[in-house]
C-alpha cells in the first residue's frame, strides 16, 4: 500500500511539475510576445517620424544649405531635434526581439542617420572656413546619403507594420482562444477547413 501511494505521490509531483514548467514557459513567451509588440510599435513611430524629418531635411537643405544661405549645423536642427532617436538609443538591447534580417535593416538604417549626420558636419566646417565651400561632388555624395535614409526608412516601415499587424493578429487569436467561447469559436473554425 505504502508503494502505491509513493508512487501516486511521485506521478502527482511529476505531473505538477511539468504543467508548472509549461505554463512558467507559456508565460514567458506570452511576456516576450508583448514586450515584441511594445518594441515594434514604438520603433515603428520612430523611423516614420525620422522619415518625415528626412523629407524636410532635403527640402531646407536644397534650399538652404546648397544656397549658401544657411550653414549645415544649423540644418542638422531639422534633421535630428533632440530624443528623435531615442527609443533606438535607449533600447538597441531590444533589437534582438527582430528577427536577424530585421534587425540588420534596422542597424543599417540607424547607422546611414549617423553618417548622414556626421557628413552635414563635415560639410558644416568646409563651409565655415574663410575663403573654402562645399565641393558640388559634396553636396552629390550628401544627396544620395539622404536618399539612402529615406529609401531604408520606407522600407523599414512597411516591413515592420506588417510585422506589428501580424503579431496583432496573433495575440487577437491568443486572447480570443483563452477564453471558452473563444476555444469554441476557433475549434470551430479550425474544425470546418
Amino acid at each position: 500500500m505504502s508503494n502505491s501511494v509513493s508512487l501516486v505521490t511521485l506521478v502527482s509531483a511529476s505531473v505538477s511539475a511539468t504543467a508548472g514548467y509549461i505554463v512558467s514557459r507559456l508565460s514567458q513567451r506570452l511576456q516576450d510576445r508583448k514586450a515584441i509588440y511594445r518594441w515594434h510599435l514604438a520603433i515603428v513611430s520612430e523611423i516614420r517620424t525620422l522619415r518625415t524629418r528626412l523629407a524636410h531635411y532635403e527640402v531646407a537643405f536644397e534650399r538652404r544649405v546648397v544656397t549658401g544661405e544657411i550653414s549645415g549645423s544649423e540644418v542638422l536642427r531639422v534633421l535630428l531635434p533632440p530624443g528623435d532617436i531615442s527609443v533606438f538609443t535607449h533600447s538597441a538591447s531590444s533589437i534582438g526581439l527582430f528577427d536577424t534580417r530585421t534587425a540588420l535593416r534596422v542597424l543599417r538604417f540607424y547607422a546611414d542617420v549617423r553618417t548622414l549626420q556626421g557628413h552635414a558636419l563635415v560639410l558644416a566646417e568646409v563651409a565655415g572656413r574663410p575663403g573654402a565651400a562645399p565641393q558640388e561632388s559634396d553636396f552629390s555624395q550628401h544627396r544620395t546619403m539622404l536618399r539612402r535614409c529615406q529609401r531604408r526608412a520606407h522600407i523599414l516601415v512597411r516591413r515592420l507594420r506588417g510585422e506589428v499587424r501580424e503579431q496583432w493578429f496573433m495575440r487577437a487569436l491568443w486572447s480570443g482562444a483563452n477564453s471558452s467561447q473563444g476555444v469554441r469559436t476557433l475549434w470551430r473554425s479550425v474544425s470546418h477547413h
